[in-house]
Formats: C-alpha cells, sequence, structure tokens
C-alpha cells in the first residue's frame, strides 16, 4: 500500500513544528507522471530528487546536483518516500527538526519511463525498474529535459542503510557537458526566490490584478515589505490591428515581420505579477506559467513595470515558432497538474514586438522606429527560450519568399513612421495570409449520421460590413472525439429554434442553430464562386477572439508565383490543400517521379492541417484520398518525433525515395505503439486497402501465392508509415521479373567489440576491391550502426549472379583483413571486433531498409546517401536523421540517383581484376 511507504517519512518528522505535509497516499497520474528537484540546505547542501510512483515520491538525495554531462556520475543516494503534497513544498524546516534547513523548489515537471512497454503503467514501470536497480527516465521539466539513468551501486543495509545509486545523463540532444546548470539557475521555478530570500521569509510571486478585474472583486494580498509600482490606468488598453490586404506595400517607409500563428496578447509584468491579456479580455498567464515567468524575471531585472505586444508560440524542438493547432489545447487548461504537464510537454515562447510602456515612459504616441529602438535597448542581453523578440526587415521579397518556403501563416507590413493606436484596425499595419485560413463564428451543426457522435458538422459564418451573419458552408473535418465531446459541450447551452444566418441555409442533415458566439479557426481550400468554403478543415477554437470582429478576409497571396506590378507584389493564390484526385488515367503510372514530387509541399501542408486538428483526418493524394490517424503520437522520445512528423518526412521525400522501391514487393515492421513498442513483421496485405495502394499476388520465398504490398505510389509509402511502418524495406527485385537483381548489396554490419571507425575502414577496403575489379558502387549509411555499399547491376542479372558478385568481393576483403573483416554467418564464431560483410542479404525476400528510409532507432536517424570522400574517421551516423536529411538533399542532391545510374560491367570481375 503507498500509505504504508511513508510511515518511515512520518516517523522522522514532528508536524507540530515542521511546516512539511504530513501527506497522504496520492493517485497515479497515467501517462504523465510528475517530479521535482529541490534544491536543500540543511547540514549539507544537496539537490532532492523525487519521482511519482504508486501514489509518493520515490526519493533521492543527489549531493552536486544533476548534471548535463553524460561523462559524469552522480552520486544519488535513496531516502525515504516522501508523499505527493510535497511537490508543492518550499520554505524553511526548523533547526534541530529532520532536514532543517531551506528548501526550494528547483525543477518541476513530468517524466516518462524509456522503456516501459505501449500499454504498461508507467508508475508501475518505474517500481518495475526500481526493483531491478536500473531506472532510465525522460525528464520534461523546466530546467531539466531529455533521458536520464539511475543506476544502483548497492543496496541498503550497509553502514547508513541507505541504497547508493549513481544519476547519469544520457548522449542526447538535450546533454550540454559544458553547461553548469547548478551554477546558472540559482532560482526557485515556484516563487522566483533565491535561498536566501526563502530563508529570510520574503514573499514570492503573487497574482496581479489586472485594471480588468471583475467589479467588487477582493485585491490580493500585497507584499508589505515592498510597494509594487504603480501603473497607469490601462483599462480601456486594447492591442493595435492590422487591416487584411492582398498585396505587400512596397516603396520606403514600411518593415515586414512574420504573422505568427499563436494566441495575441498584450504582455502586463512587474516583479511580482504577470497578465496575459487576449484580444477578448482573457488572462491567460495561468495557463502559459513558463512566458509568465519569463516576463516576471524581466521585469524584476529591470526593476520597473512593462506592457508588451506580442504572441505567445508554440516552439518546436529546433526552437522554430510552431502552429496554433499546437497550444490550442492548453489554452482552456484549468487544473494545475494539467497546466504543469502542458508547459513541459509543448512548450511556448512569448515573442514580442511591440513596447507601449517602459517604467513610466509611455511609448504608443512614438512612431515605430522609436518603439522598436525602445523595446530592443530593453529585451538586449535579456531574451531567453520563453521571451523572444520578433524580427523584423525592411526586404519584403526575401520574407515573402522565406514565409512561402517554410509554410507561415502570413507576413504584416508596418508603416515605419505610425504611431501605436491601442484597440484600432488601421491600413499602418497590413497583414497578408499566406495561406488560407482565417476564423469564422459557428452559428449551428448538423445532426451526426453512421458511426459520428455529437456533432455532424459546424455551420460557419462571418459578419459582413452592414452586421450581417453570412453563411460560409461547413465542415465536420478535422476533429477528434474528444474534440467533438468539447464542441457539442460549448455549443449545447447556446441552442437556440431559428437560424442566426441573414439568409436561408439549407444541410444534407438536420440542423440545431446556436447563437453566434463560438469563434473557430478554420484551414480551406478557396472561396468558390458562390462564397462558400470549398474543403474547409476545424483547425482549433479561438476564445481569444470576438465573434463580432469576424469578417471575411481577403485572400493572400498564398502561392509563391508573385510578380512585381508598379512596385507592387502581385500573387496568384493557389490553393494550400490538394483539390480530390481525378479518376486514374491510362497513363498515370507513367508520370512517376515528376508526379510524385510536384505534390510534396500540399501533401506535408495537409499532413500538418490534420496534426494541427488533433491528429485524425484524410490525406488528397494524386492517387485517392488516404485516411490517417493518430499523427499525434510519439514514435521517438529523443528527441520526440511523432507519427505526423514522420508522414511529413516521408512526403517531402518520396521523389526521391518512390523510382528506388518502384515495382518491388516490401516487409512492413510496424510499431504502432512508437519505436519503444512491440512491434512485428507484417509480410501480406489484407484484401481492402485504401485507393492507389498496389497489392499484387505473387510468388513468395517459399513457393506459395502472397499477396503483397508493392512500391511505387505516394499513397502506398504514407499507407504503409500510416499503419506503423518507420522505415520502408524493399526485395532486390521488382515484380514481374524477381528472379533477377538490379543490384547487388555488401552489408557491414560492426560485430560486439567494432567500433563505426573499423567499419569506415573496412568500407574503404572493398572500395579497393572494386576498383581493382573496375567496379563502382552506391554507399550510403544503414542509418543503424553500419554501412550499405550498393553495385548497380545490368538488366536481367539473375539473383544468383547478384549474389556471387557480392560474395566474391566480401570474401577478398575478409581473406585480405582477417583481423577486421569476416564472412562468417554465425555469431559466435566470428572474430570479437570484427564487421561483418554480408553479402546474402541479396537473396530472394532478403531485405535492407531503403535508401532515404527512416530507422526505428533513438534519433530517427536515416539511411543516407554518402559521397566517397565523405567517409572519414570522424564520419557520425547521429548527423543523419529525419531533420537533417531534407536539407542536405537540398543542398547536394539526390547523391544515390546518381550513383545508380550507370550499371556495372561485370567483365573484369570475370576475368580477376585489373
Amino acid at each position: 500500500m503507498p500509505g504504508s511507504s511513508l510511515a518511515e517519512y512520518r516517523r522522522k518528522r514532528d508536524f507540530r513544528r515542521t511546516p512539511e505535509p504530513r501527506g497522504a497516499p496520492g493517485r497515479g497520474a497515467g501517462a504523465g507522471l510528475a517530479f521535482v528537484v529541490q534544491k536543500h540546505a540543511a547540514s549539507h547542501l544537496h539537490y532532492d530528487l523525487r519521482l511519482e510512483a504508486g501514489g509518493v515520491m520515490k526519493s533521492w538525495a543527489v549531493p552536486k546536483g544533476p548534471s548535463l554531462d553524460p561523462a559524469v556520475k552522480r552520486l544519488a543516494v535513496e531516502v525515504e518516500d516522501h508523499p505527493m503534497e510535497y511537490n508543492a513544498f518550499e520554505g524553511t524546516i526548523p533547526r534541530g527538526e529532520y532536514g532543517g534547513g531551506t528548501v526550494m523548489l528547483w525543477d518541476r515537471g513530468t517524466y516518462t519511463v524509456d522503456d516501459a512497454a505501449a500499454a504498461e503503467d508507467p508508475g508501475r514501470a518505474l517500481l518495475a525498474a526500481h526493483r531491478r536497480g536500473r531506472i532510465s527516465v525522460t525528464f520534461y521539466g523546466e530546467r531539466l529535459r531529455g533521458s536520464w539513468a539511475l543506476v544502483r551501486t548497492r543496496r541498503g543495509g550497509e553502514e547508513d542503510g541507505k541504497p547508493q545509486w549513481l544519476l547519469v545523463k544520457h548522449d542526447d540532444d538535450t546533454a550540454d557537458p559544458g553547461r553548469d546548470l547548478m551554477a546558472e539557475a540559482t532560482t526557485s521555478v515556484d516563487s522566483g526566490r533565491t535561498m536566501e530570500e526563502i530563508a529570510a521569509g520574503k514573499g514570492g510571486r503573487r497574482t496581479w490584478r489586472s485594471n480588468r478585474a471583475k467589479p467588487g472583486a477582493p485585491a490580493p494580498a500585497r507584499r508589505p515589505e515592498r510597494a509594487e509600482p504603480a501603473l497607469p490606468d490601462l483599462s480601456a488598453l486594447r492591442p493595435m490591428l492590422a487591416t487584411p490586404a492582398t498585396q505587400a506595400p512596397g516603396g520606403e517607409g514600411w518593415t515586414f515581420e512574420p504573422k505568427y500563428d499563436g494566441i495575441r496578447v498584450l504582455a502586463f509584468a512587474t516583479a511580482d505579477s504577470v497578465v496575459l491579456l487576449t484580444r477578448n479580455g482573457n488572462d491567460k498567464a495561468r495557463q502559459f506559467p513558463e512566458a509568465a515567468e519569463a516576463l516576471r524575471a524581466l521585469a524584476a531585472e529591470t526593476g520597473r513595470p512593462v506592457v508588451l505586444d506580442g504572441e505567445v508560440v508554440a516552439v518546436s524542438a529546433e526552437g522554430r515558432p510552431g502552429r496554433f493547432g499546437e497550444i490550442q489545447g492548453r489554452m482552456h487548461l484549468d487544473d494545475e497538474r494539467e497546466i504543469r504537464r502542458g508547459a513541459a510537454g509543448a512548450p511556448v515562447s512569448l515573442v514580442v514586438f511591440d513596447v507601449l510602456l517602459d517604467g513610466d515612459e509611455v511609448w504608443t504616441a512614438a512612431p515605430w522606429t522609436e518603439r522598436r529602438a525602445a523595446l530592443e535597448a530593453l529585451l538586449r542581453g535579456r531574451t531567453t527560450e520563453r521571451l523572444r523578440l520578433g524580427e523584423t526587415t525592411a526586404d519584403r521579397d526575401a520574407l515573402l519568399e522565406r514565409g512561402r518556403a517554410e509554410g507561415w501563416e502570413g507576413v504584416v507590413a508596418k508603416r515605419t513612421d505610425a504611431p501605436y493606436t491601442p484597440g484600432a484596425r488601421s491600413s499602418a499595419w497590413r497583414k497578408l495570409k499566406l495561406e488560407h485560413r482565417q476564423e469564422f463564428v459557428v452559428g449551428g451543426w448538423t445532426e451526426p449520421r453512421n458511426s459520428r457522435q455529437h456533432i455532424g458538422a459546424l455551420l460557419l459564418g462571418y459578419y459582413d460590413g452592414e452586421g450581417r451573419f453570412v453563411y460560409a458552408g461547413h465542415t465536420g473535418t478535422g476533429f477528434t472525439h474528444k474534440g467533438l465531446v468539447e464542441m457539442a459541450r460549448r455549443l449545447g447551452p447556446l441552442e437556440r429554434k431559428t437560424s442566426p444566418f441573414s439568409a436561408r441555409v439549407q444541410t444534407n442533415q438536420p440542423a440545431h442553430w446556436a447563437s453566434p458566439r463560438v469563434v473557430v479557426e478554420v484551414r480551406f481550400n478557396q472561396w468558390t464562386a458562390e462564397g462558400k468554403l470549398r474543403q474547409p478543415v476545424f483547425l482549433g477554437v479561438r476564445d481569444d477572439k470576438d465573434a463580432r470582429e469576424v469578417v471575411r478576409e481577403p485572400v493572400g497571396p498564398a502561392s509563391s508565383s508573385a510578380r512585381s506590378v508598379g512596385g507592387v507584389a502581385e500573387v496568384e493564390a493557389e490553393a494550400v490543400v490538394a483539390r480530390p484526385a481525378a479518376k486514374p488515367e491510362a497513363g498515370a503510372k507513367r508520370r512517376g517521379r515528376r508526379g510524385a514530387g510536384k505534390g510534396a509541399a500540399d501533401v506535408v501542408a495537409q499532413v500538418e492541417a490534420v496534426r494541427a486538428a488533433g491528429g485524425d483526418g484524410v490525406l488528397e493524394l494524386p492517387e485517392g484520398r488516404l485516411e490517417v490517424s493518430n499523427l499525434g503520437k510519439a514514435f521517438f522520445t529523443r528527441p520526440k518525433r511523432t507519427k505526423g512528423d514522420l508522414l511529413a518526412y516521408y512526403a517531402r521525400m518520396a521523389q526521391y525515395i518512390l523510382p528506388s522501391m518502384k515495382d518491388r514487393p516490401l516487409v512492413l515492421r510496424r510499431f504502432p505503439n512508437g519505436i519503444g513498442g512491440t512491434a512485428f513483421y507484417q509480410q501480406s496485405a489484407p484484401d481492402e486497402v485504401p485507393p492507389g495502394v498496389r497489392v499484387e499476388t505473387i510468388e513468395s520465398e517459399d513457393g506459395a501465392p502472397q499477396r503483397r504490398f508493392v512500391g511505387g505510389s505516394l499513397a502506398t509509402l504514407l499507407h504503409t508509415i500510416q499503419l506503423g511502418a518507420v522505415s520502408y524495406d524493399p526485395w532486390h527485385s521488382r515484380v514481374g521479373r524477381l528472379d533477377f537483381a538490379d543490384y547487388t548489396i555488401l552489408d557491414l554490419d560492426p560485430g560486439p567489440g567494432a567500433s563505426f571507425r573499423r567499419v569506415v575502414q573496412v568500407a574503404r577496403w572493398v572500395r579497393e576491391e572494386l576498383d581493382r575489379f573496375g567496379l563502382h558502387g552506391a554507399l550510403k549509411t544503414s542509418g543503424s550502426t553500419g554501412l550499405h555499399i550498393y553495385l548497380p547491376l545490368p538488366p536481367r542479372t539473375p539473383l544468383e549472379a547478384a549474389t556471387l558478385v557480392a560474395q566474391i568481393v566480401a570474401t577478398r576483403v575478409a581473406s585480405l583483413h582477417p583481423e577486421a573483416a569476416t564472412v562468417e554467418r554465425m555469431t559466435r564464431r566470428r572474430p570479437r571486433g570484427t564487421v561483418y560483410v554480408d553479402y546474402l542479404q541479396n537473396i530472394l525476400g532478403k531485405t535492407v531498409a531503403g535508401v532515404y528510409a527512416v530507422r526505428a532507432k533513438p534519433g530517427a536517424t536515416v539511411s543516407t546517401p554518402l559521397r566517397w570522400d565523405e567517409l572519414t574517421d570522424d564520419l557520425s551516423l547521429k548527423a543523419f536523421t529525419m531533420d537533417t536529411v531534407p536539407e542536405r538533399v537540398a543542398e547536394v542532391g539526390d547523391l544515390w540517383a546518381e550513383a545508380m545510374r550507370r550499371p556495372n560491367k561485370l567483365a573484369g570481375l570475370l576475368k580477376g581484376g585489373r
């Protein structure tokens, strides 16, 4: 029982004297277990690491605190379990009491157990790992992030009876050997206080009541020892708004900024309080505590209050601004634990682009140039991961081009001589949409049909210039089940008997009308000639927008086909989401690679839209419609990459992948719960598959007929990923000529004790033998631990001959270098430290990961083509990942297509070489 494990904790404490919580057994938190690190100045300064498991906090005292250097092992002494309530404890334990001294909340967040099975309760997984004496967890904290190990070195019962462990940082993207986090982070993540301030009993943060507080609401208690700086009356302050435009202004006197896809806020901050006020007056400081803390720290450092204009945006693992859909789920959280989990799992930044107040100086009447200079001076040396300065440039064309390339929502143009006019929608600021999306107001919904529940489709509208509520169409796409439940909850109290729209609306299913108050964001293809939305997709609820402000916005420059006319960019709009596929033409299969690459950006955009809408939806592909689901599911944990990330990668790289897999049967290894879960192989294809997914009946390795997935179409590639495959693994022969091979493979696989540097060395020796025989090979990483060398072969080379070619080269290398290379099949018979030069992967039905395939390995490494001159001793497989490879291919081109274009002539091999 969890309660019994607190007996030792309670025995050591006199709760009449200590402010520590007595505690009661807590409840498990499901997949998001809590952790805290408390800095504790007792008889000796140390750090207490606590992990939630079984309703209590398993605890270790770490004398020197965690290190970000994987080479450093920190002693961690296991102590008694603590209650869940201890996670919020910060203060002073009286001298003479157990642990007497000052306690600071140094870090907090959630964690996951790295090796927990997909369906395993994470708390139980932690306890099982604890019993084994080896724990591997990933922290999602405000300071500690990434994967760590706790390894027990001896059990209790000796000396003081406390088990001793080692705390070690895993070598992942969050490792930072040169950083001393203990010296860098000296304040509480909860109160912002130092140890000295906590010991002196000085107050921490408090909620600052904004001027928009409800009339009659009591003001929060003020701290007597320091008066809060006075603020001017800001009760009427609203953000300045941009006018929608279809053209980017040209000429002098304009600056251009990215239109961030987040939540617009006016940020009010003092050293003690922060308010993040949305356009319709909601304070979001509680929902986004990391942004609020960054602002509070800024005001504390400068010693004066500030009012800034900015945007709360999601940030990627690489620090790039993300999409609204990534933080939409955090906007409405109220539970403190859920808020902390959101901050740890989907952190945000406040991107600031204007200043209204700095101390007692009001900047609203100053021109943009002066405000920008003041803002840069204020933030100089004070920006952080959570507080950023928005970028700006006078180079309109460069920013537009970059925005289109990176898929931004839009660009904002601002006059450099214009003042800040609060609450006004001014032509001095102009917003240009780079994709078709905007807010609409829900005026009702239709009855669900078939297996759908709660809501069929939303009926959308906007207000025209005369205040009429105009029907814009309906959308039922983009919802998760949870989203449908939440939308039904919102709309239920708003149901009314009559339609709110200004004209009659006809629907395919019975309609329910609603008072137009709920604002949603929608992505769509284009406006029809009848003024209706084409292919709208629900992205999320916008409770930061006022329904009466929603109008039809002009279509922005959605395509890259911009031309300059009279100094002004004139842009032709192009759909972001693909049109429904037409019926296949007789020559459709001949379009091949050109057709595959043409729609890559479009498909990537669709994947992003489905992911932003909750993770379930439909992709419109050249071959037909493909249903996808669970795009938010984490497939990789270090760094976190989702099923949606994987789909987007393969869509982006399809033009390079599809030619190499065309007509080849595929072997699927499926990871339905990510690479840490249980995997299984799938050889056969089901009877029913989506449109465009190719399946052929072939003779399998044992001679029996078998339905197989066959590569070549984008639909087939993405469908295998939807099924949970991570890589694609093609046969070496093609349908219709399975007895013949296009190439032969040498798979260099390091055995126990063999370093990757030795693999590189063996690959060089293979190259020498190829040169001797007058052959050439294509080189690529395996994406795991080895290298692959392909030899392109003449048409209709029998499989047996292909295997023989590889065998001759492999045997030659192994005989010349027996200390480093072997062709021994039996693992136990291979000399330690040797590289297996495997030529048997060429047998019918054998596979290796295809070119540009992502591997089910930490880091999402990719099987990547290399130039032979890249085969150096410092070559690192970690450099080639699903994040880096698309950029590499854009820079160096498709090395694989070039290397495989010219088949080898085998005459030199038959003659015994040069």
